[in-house]
């Protein structure tokens, strides 16, 4: 039931976030390291877990799961990094068999839109650290009615 919903939504969102953005200044990599870390919380009225790497090499790696009822929903694999056209959080989606719901040449693209000490806005993905161990990411969504609606995931920090 998710995934046709977060597929239509990265589809059609994806037109949305048109290539109008503020002035970012001078971005560099280690600028979205508060994202660094083990994540578990929810989303999607059940348990979510996302973890990211530490910057490096100009780049940020970061994967996320899905739960429902216990059961894994989907996964993503996911890149912050710097492209011709900018800054940019990129992902694929991946089912519980790690089958891909993207053709495997293709990815979902959210260009940076702000950026501040604990904040970065990629289109319609908001990642904001509202205390050292909380983060929380609100993902609007495209309904197929046409309407927008906002996801909101919160997750605390744990220790590995």
């Amino acid at each position: 039931m998710l995934k046709p919903m977060l597929f239509g939504f990265c589809a059609a969102f994806c037109l949305m976030t048109a290539e109008a953005r503020a002035d970012l200044g001078e971005v560099k990599i280690e600028d979205f390291a508060f994202l660094t870390g083990y994540w578990d919380g929810t989303g999607f009225g059940d348990r979510s877990e996302e973890m990211w790497m530490p910057p490096s090499g100009g780049r940020m790696f970061g994967i996320f799961k899905q739960h429902n009822n216990g059961e894994l929903q989907f996964s993503e694999f996911m890149e912050i990094s710097e492209n011709e056209s900018g800054w940019a959080l990129r992902l694929k989606h991946f089912n519980p068999d790690f089958s891909g719901w993207e053709a495997p040449d293709e990815h979902v693209t959210f260009r940076l839109e702000s950026l501040s000490d604990n904040e970065a806005v990629f289109g319609g993905l908001r990642f904001e650290l509202v205390a050292p161990d909380n983060l929380r990411i609100a993902l609007r969504l495209r309904q197929d009615d046409g309407s927008l609606t906002t996801e909101v995931f919160e997750f605390r920090r744990v220790d590995m």
